[in-house]
């Protein structure tokens, strides 16, 4: 059987096969959607789509191959019975065959019973697009439809930007390029942040696909992304999970590290209606309470819409609005797609979303929920507001040159969980031989040198249940649960610091591994490299009466490690002040 005829037989057979990739957002805890990846059968020379694609492109099969796996795509679809969207990927260049039937998405969506407003067509960057008013006729033909838009693999050619300009996507999808080891390089976040920026200039929504790493994650987080896409999350399967699971909710919320404010404390109670509710009802409600502007939509515990006082009041404005609407059910009228966020949610991930989705309204309100079920509504006012306060405090309590939390927060993380009675771990980090490398080389590398260990601590607690806060000068200190990887950390830290303090000297003071500085006493000497000393406590938290005595433990701690003159960990056994004085 020659390559074409192998391709037609899949094609004409119905062999080919979709994959599902969710698409996970953190804000709403939700997965927004699922992207279509199609295969041919297991162990078939077809079996995956470069190779297929490539032959349709050679055999003048690629529409033929694109109705295919639409039709696959769209039929295993449905049967998973989920309210998300389906994400299909569309080559551009088959918008352009002439043979191309016109309306064939809309066409297997109504035979399927999929509504076109639930379908997203990707479109890749990877194939050079030369026709661009071509392309944007096609586009604005999907759109008339109900269909909405996404620019994939944005970043992979030349066009990008250009080609989102010109088409104003719904959706764009950074490339896997430039999220790989995003943390580690300052042109892909520029980048990255370049299109965040854009993007909520353009009322678009940004996915990061690709991710592999929890390290990706947590930049991204940083950076103000919500939506997420990966092996690091889920691969591609025939039958994806329709939610999150908790796995999957505490693997993406331990790669954000919130300021410790979630919208629980924003959240207040608000009195609900089922959609079944008649409008004249609705209508009684509003015109009672002058002050209400927003009621959610609740069935059976679960939020599904937003009734807001100017729909309803325009419902029954005209002169025969009462006639026609006031025995209709309020899910007529309701917005069906309310922001609807968890009450874990950190605010300041909320804000980014509101920040993508709304055109802000400051009076508008937000549903909250816990595990999926309605708690009450939270005003976007209140959270621009509670946003404003923890910058303010973070930026007045942060030390400058690291941004890290300084003293204050670092105290009140130590109250917290004496408090709490919950065990802890303290680990004190100071520069051995700091004072002599500032004195040769300059405050101005010195400054970089503490920048870089705030940036190496950040990267090995990166999860959130980990507290990196700088004390100052070149001493920091990390806060943790107990957990046997901890140490794993501390020792982490030692290598990587080793392995590039000599970067941060001459050639000639790495070859003789020592500088040449004064000492106390004003005498020339001969002074080792940097090294880090780490001290690591676990403070009993019934005997420790405040952060005062937890401090003590951890300098005497970090004393220790000093102690050995090189990059070390001293785990102290000691758990409580008075033990000091024993040894």
């Amino acid at each position: 059987m020659s390559n074409r005829d192998a391709l037609l037989e899949l094609i004409e057979n119905d062999r080919l096969s979709p994959l599902f990739q969710p698409i996970f957002d953190n804000a709403s805890q939700t997965i927004l959607g699922f992207e279509a990846l199609i295969r041919g059968p297991e162990g078939h020379s077809l079996e995956f789509p470069d190779q297929l694609f490539k032959l349709a492109q050679e055999q003048e099969l690629l529409s033929e191959l694109e109705l295919a796996c639409r039709n696959a795509a769209i039929q295993r679809f449905v049967q998973l019975e989920t309210d998300a969207k389906l994400f299909l990927n569309v080559n551009p260049n088959v918008l352009k065959d002439e043979s191309h039937p016109t309306g064939s998405t809309l066409r297997l969506s109504e035979l399927h019973g999929l509504a076109p407003e639930r379908i997203i067509i990707e479109l890749s960057e990877r194939y050079p697009i030369d026709d661009t008013d071509l392309l944007s006729e096609a586009i604005a033909h999907y759109r008339a439809l109900g269909l909405r838009v996404a620019i994939d693999d944005l970043g992979a050619g030349y066009s990008g930007l250009k080609l989102w300009s010109e088409l104003q996507p719904d959706f764009v999808k950074i490339d896997r390029y430039f999220i790989k080891e995003l943390q580690h390089d300052a042109t892909k976040k520029e980048f990255v942040q370049s299109i965040i920026n854009l993007a909520r200039n353009l009322n678009a929504k940004v996915i990061a696909e690709g991710i592999e790493t929890q390290a990706e994650l947590q930049q991204l987080n940083e950076l103000g992304i919500h939506l997420y896409q990966g092996f690091y999350l889920c691969r591609p399967v025939q039958s994806p999970p329709l939610h999150p699971d908790s796995q999957l909710i505490e693997r993406i919320a331990s790669s954000h590290r919130p300021n410790g404010d979630t919208i629980a404390q924003l959240v207040k109670d608000a009195p609900s209606i089922p959609s079944t509710t008649k409008a004249h009802v609705a209508l009684d409600l509003f015109t009672s309470d002058k002050q209400l502007t927003a009621i959610p939509v609740v069935d059976n515990g679960k939020p599904v819409g937003m009734l807001r006082r100017e729909a309803i009041m325009e419902l029954f404005s005209g002169s025969y609005g009462r006639a026609l609407y006031a025995n209709k059910d309020v899910v007529r009228v309701m917005d069906k797609n309310p922001m609807i966020v968890d009450w874990q949610t950190p605010i300041d991930l909320v804000s980014n979303k509101v920040t993508d989705d709304f055109d802000v309204d400051i009076y508008k309100q937000f549903i909250v929920t816990q595990n999926t079920r309605y708690q009450g509504i939270a005003s976007i006012r209140d959270l621009l507001r509670r946003i404003t306060e923890v910058k303010v405090q973070n930026a007045r309590y942060a030390n400058p040159l690291t941004l890290l939390p300084g003293n204050v927060p670092i105290h009140r993380t130590i109250s917290q969980y004496l408090e709490d009675n919950k065990a802890f771990e303290v680990a004190y980090f100071d520069l051995n031989n700091f004072k002599p490398y500032n004195d040769v080389y300059g405050y101005s590398k010195g400054d970089r040198v503490i920048s870089w260990v705030g940036e190496l601590l950040r990267e090995v607690f990166a999860e959130s249940h980990h507290f990196v806060g700088h004390i100052g000068g070149d001493d920091f200190v990390t806060i943790s649960p107990v957990a046997a990887t901890n140490r794993d950390k501390y020792l982490d830290v030692v290598a990587r610091f080793e392995a590039k303090v000599k970067e941060f000297y001459s050639t000639a003071d790495q070859a003789r591994q020592y500088i040449l500085a004064n000492d106390r006493t004003g005498e020339r000497a001969q002074f080792p490299l940097l090294g880090i000393a780490i001290g690591i406590v676990q403070p009993d938290y019934y005997r420790c009466n405040s952060y005062h005595d937890v401090s003590d433990l951890a300098a005497e701690a970090k004393k220790r490690a000093k102690q050995q003159q090189k990059s070390a960990c001293f785990f102290s056994h000691r758990r409580f002040p008075q033990l000091i004085l024993d040894d």
